[in-house]
């Protein structure tokens, strides 16, 4: 009986242990495809664990009793998950960028958050890739604390953003733009938005002096730090892209019809004490479209432009390797087609539309020639070609009420014919005609980027060191190609009454042959050449690290002399148990834009942090900290961008046109003088002082990073103008002037988990402000006219303070003491009109009345937020964009009447029936009355703006491992979207509110994007 017992007890103990070891097997992935190399630990057996292989797999016997795996790789939020019931495992892992071992790229090296001193921003390539636009920067925005950027335009090839780092510093509005570094290599504004996102491996901006001096004479704006993909050891992985979406308008402008418009102008007219031009005949014959030659009733918007445009993105890449090398290939192909209407004949074969084509190639090859001598080749090209109408800019041209109005002419006239707009001064064939036949103009570009490098290391002299030496190369080619006809169109104005048809004023009775023109528009050569010595190691508590870089650029544009650039950067770091942490960064360079005695400069930093978080008095409180890190930065930066001539100490002398001289009216040349040269100049300069905080809690769940930053831009190159223009010559840029920018930003990070559903969010934020210090201006007549003191780009102009009223004219017309103050002008001044404040009260509105009105046309403020969730292999990401503090108006064709066409905002004009409740002016026919933007800025034309934008989304479904082919390791289906939906403060304009101020706000309408895509991964 007890051997029985004995048995059925060894029995049920071996049945428990087997229960407790079972297996678990499965693949670990991210939204791109298997991640090989995670780690795969059994909750509470730390000692048991496994780590993917080349196809992300895993299996694991489980020892313990939690039933739970913990999933970690460096780069990704680490998952905890729950494996009862289970037996395989899919697992996607999330990017995050807050560990406190997260790898942090920096100038020529890379750190850890935990010991890094600096202020640095990153973000992997992952998390943008699936972003529907075809620059880099336009992902950025809301996502990065310290970036702020405005999209000008929405035109196919012409998209990509403006940005700044932490704002603008500079009276140079070309000395705003940061540095970019492309894999240590600098790059221009047109290369970054040509780089495919496919190709990113992770993005990181450098904002204060200690991660900038590095760059010396050219790191003052911030950094932008870009390292592309790199190949892994291991089998070979094929991933393939394919996404293909649709563009539609932010914002579709609203024009009235004829009639409604026909009323308003009759109105102006009268207001002008003009003849109506519309009978009330005319008005009923477009309100009811009866007569659609005769009354034509035409919205040229809707008539020219599509509602919807394409747009397809398709990648190819390919990584891989042994230890002896790894590869990463890529190829891509992007297409965007435009919003125009396709009005050609069938036969011409000539595309007048819009569009943009990209083509990518990328292959990095990095090779061990020996144990200790690594290589590298990285090798790029790029091709592109942005199509657009010949001479014309369809946008302005609809918006344009001088050109087109909506009852001017058909689209086509009973037969057939082009029609022309006869009712205006150009008497110009109507925009479908010419879009026609206009023709267009090609740009055809090729970037190609080479670098060679390598590493020697030199641990047989001490070990930590090595040497690496690189030279980079890059070409850009860039050529216009012009099919146009020299002349118009014949076009017809057809007369219902009598049915007959009167040629164009310009007498084309025939169509033009096409005509062919070529041009170089950008042909230039960079060279850049690097040698640096690094020392990195770690001798017990203590840890060093080094390096010393020579650095020379040659830069030549057609056949200019090149530009040439050189000098030494340092770094020196160490740090105690990654408790104490200092840093020393420097560089002594210049560029040859000044003169010999004055080329270099030596740009140092400094950066100290204390990590409170490993102090053995801090460990023993038991708090929630993993990470509490404070930190400082102070140094000297430089900027060589100013406005010109290339080399300011020279004096300068042109050609001019010729004078006539004898009896035979021979004309000769001559020679004038430029700006007087400027011995003394020098480069801008910016102290920069940065306070900062890391933290991280809750086992890295929740982390936090706020900076404060101070600069103070000085010695900057403007021109002076206490110097009166009687001299009668102009003066090279002077170093005199001085501005302050400050403010602070960071970001906050939430990961978690509800059961199975991982989600994540995100809070950037940042705000700044600037301040002119010292401008050299000329002693302005009273003081709100000194630029000195307000923001950088502080717009000027009057303040509004309502309409003058009938009872305001009685005073005028009476001459009376307490008479409101007129503009001295030679119309007359009626109710309905815009009323100005008399800053200095001399009775008159005039160029001193002028004052600060509003802000600068960009963003003081910026948040974004992000919001991401996965369960299984669905997940969702929305960001949430918001930019503040910011002002813009619209002039001319954007808003004026009579100049513009009319919109719902002039239905809300000034009228003595409505005068409490106007949103416009009287109506006139003159364009230069108090009434114009574009004469009399005032903040009536400011919006104090403000915006919210959907800005990203991303949903997609990753299909289990288990439903793939043998041959697919990953498979994903997403949809994203990009500027889904808009919020602003505005409606008096029907511009984007990122539109340029003071602008015609006719530029191509910024879009939005819904995306449909797959993903598939090969081994």
């Amino acid at each position: 009986m007890m051997k029985h017992i004995l048995l059925l007890l060894l029995l049920a103990i071996s049945l428990s242990s087997m229960a407790q070891q079972k297996s678990i097997s499965g693949t670990v992935k991210d939204l791109n495809g298997v991640l090989p190399g995670a780690a795969v630990v059994e909750k509470g057996v730390p000692t048991n664990g496994a780590i993917t292989d080349a196809d992300g797999r895993f299996k694991l016997t489980l020892k313990g009793k939690s039933n739970t795996v913990i999933i970690k790789l460096i780069g990704f939020t680490t998952q905890e998950i729950s494996v009862t019931g289970l037996v395989t495992l899919d697992v996607i892992l999330q990017p995050a960028t807050q560990g406190i071992d997260e790898v942090v790229v920096v100038g020529f090296t890379q750190t850890r958050r935990i010991t890094n001193t600096g202020a640095v921003s990153g973000i992997t390539g992952a998390e943008i890739r699936n972003v529907p636009t075809a620059n880099v920067q336009n992902t950025l925005m809301g996502k990065l604390p310290g970036f702020v950027s405005q999209q000008r335009s929405g035109q196919p090839g012409r998209d990509a953003s403006d940005f700044f780092i932490r704002g603008v510093s500079s009276l140079n509005s070309e000395g705003n733009k940061p540095l970019i570094i492309v894999d240590d290599i600098e790059y221009s504004y047109d290369q970054l938005q040509q780089i495919n996102v496919n190709e990113i491996e992770s993005i990181s901006i450098l904002k204060d002096a200690s991660t900038t001096a590095i760059y010396g004479i050219k790191g003052a704006n911030g950094v932008l730090v870009v390292t592309t993909r790199r190949g892994k050891s291991g089998r070979p992985q094929v991933n393939v892209r394919a996404e293909s979406g649709l563009q539609a308008p932010v914002k579709t402008p609203r024009l009235l019809d004829a009639y409604n418009t026909g009323l308003l102008v009759n109105e102006a007219y009268k207001n002008d004490g003009l003849t109506p031009l519309f009978t009330d005949a005319d008005l009923e014959l477009f309100r009811n479209g009866k007569d659609p030659y005769g009354h034509p009733n035409i919205n040229w918007y809707e008539t020219v432009f599509k509602k919807f445009a394409q747009q397809a993105n398709t990648n190819v890449d390919i990584s891989g390797g042994t230890e002896a090398v790894k590869y990463f290939i890529s190829g891509g192909f992007l297409t965007q087609n435009g919003l125009v209407k396709d009005f050609s004949d069938p036969r011409n074969e000539v595309n007048t539309n819009y569009f943009f084509r990209r083509y990518n190639f990328r292959s990095n090859l990095d090779m061990r020639a020996n144990k200790t001598l690594t290589l590298r080749l990285d090798l790029t090209a790029r091709f592109g070609d942005i199509n657009e109408p010949h001479a014309a800019n369809v946008v302005s041209e609809v918006y344009n009420f001088e050109k087109i109005h909506p009852y001017s002419a058909p689209i086509m006239n009973p037969d057939g014919s082009y029609a022309f707009a006869a009712d205006t001064k150009d008497k110009l064939p109507t925009i479908n005609a010419r879009l026609a036949n206009g023709g267009y103009t090609r740009s055809k570009r090729t970037d190609f980027n080479a670098l060679f490098g390598a590493t020697q290391q030199l641990d047989f002299m001490t070990k930590g060191l090595s040497l690496t030496a690189r030279v980079a190369y890059a070409g850009v080619e860039q050529y216009s190609r012009n099919l146009f006809r020299s002349a118009d169109p014949p076009s017809y104005h057809y007369n219902p009454v009598d049915g007959s048809y009167t040629l164009d004023p310009r007498g084309n009775y025939r169509l033009q042959a096409y005509r062919v023109t070529g041009n170089t528009d950008l042909y230039s050569r960079n060279v850049n050449t690097q040698a640096f010595l690094s020392y990195d190691r770690t001798f017990g508590a203590h840890t060093f690290n080094s390096l010393i870089l020579y650095n020379k650029q040659s830069y030549a544009f057609k056949s200019d002399v090149p530009a040439n650039f050189r000098g030494l950067s340092f770094k020196a770091g160490y740090n105690y148990q990654q408790k104490y942490l200092i840093d020393f960064n420097g560089a002594y360079n210049g560029s040859d834009r000044f003169q010999a005695k004055k080329r270099n400069g030596f740009f140092p930093a400094v950066g100290v942090g204390w990590n409170i978080s490993q102090e053995s008095f801090f460990k023993e409180r038991n708090l929630p900290f993993s990470l509490l890190k404070l930190r400082g930065s102070y140094g000297v930066v430089g900027s060589d961008v100013t406005s010109g001539n290339r080399y300011l100490y020279r004096q300068e002398y042109y050609y001019s046109g010729g004078y006539s001289f004898g009896e035979n009216d021979s004309q000769q040349g001559s020679i004038y003088e430029g700006e007087l040269g400027n011995m003394d100049v020098s480069w801008e300069k910016a102290r920069k002082a940065d306070v900062g905080i890391d933290m991280n809690l809750f086992k890295d769940k929740l982390s936090v990073t706020v900076d404060y930053f101070h600069d103070i831009r000085y010695d900057q190159l403007v021109r002076k103008g206490s110097i009166p223009g009687i001299i009668g010559i102009g003066f090279s840029p002077t170093n005199v002037a001085r501005t302050s920018n400050k403010g602070f930003d960071g970001q906050i990070n939430y990961r978690g988990n509800i059961h199975r559903v991982n989600f994540t969010t995100s809070l950037v934020f940042q705000h700044f402000k600037n301040k002119v210090l010292f401008k050299d201006e000329a002693q302005p007549a009273f003081p709100w006219l000194r630029e000195t003191g307000r923001p950088i780009d502080q717009p000027f102009g009057y303040t509004f303070i309502g309409y003058y009223t009938p009872e305001d004219i009685q005073k005028i017309q009476a001459n009376t003491h307490d008479k409101p103050a007129t503009p001295l002008s030679e119309y007359p001044i009626q109710a309905g009109d815009l009323k100005y404040k008399d800053l200095n009260n001399d009775g008159i509105i005039d160029n001193n009345d002028r004052g600060p009105i509003g802000r600068p046309n960009l963003a003081n403020t910026v948040l974004g937020m992000t919001l991401a969730a996965n369960y299984k292999g669905f997940s969702v990401s929305v960001l949430f964009q918001g930019s503040f503090g910011y002002s813009f108006s619209v002039v001319g064709t954007g808003i004026e009447t009579f100049q513009s066409q009319f919109q719902p905002i002039h239905q809300e004009r000034w009228t003595p029936d409505n005068a409490d409740n106007a949103q416009f002016p009287r109506l006139t026919s003159n364009p230069t009355t108090v009434n114009s933007a574009h004469t009399y800025m005032s903040d009536f034309w400011l919006i104090d703006a403000r915006y919210v934008r959907l800005k990203t989304v991303d949903l997609g479904y990753q299909l289990p491992s288990r439903w793939l082919p043998q041959r697919l390791n990953n498979a994903r289906l997403y949809l994203s979207a990009y500027n889904l939906l808009t919020w602003t403060n505005y409606d008096k304009y029907q511009q984007d509110p990122e539109v340029s101020s003071n602008s015609a706000g006719d530029a191509y309408i910024n879009q939005r994007v819904v995306n449909l895509g797959v993903q598939i991964g090969f081994k």
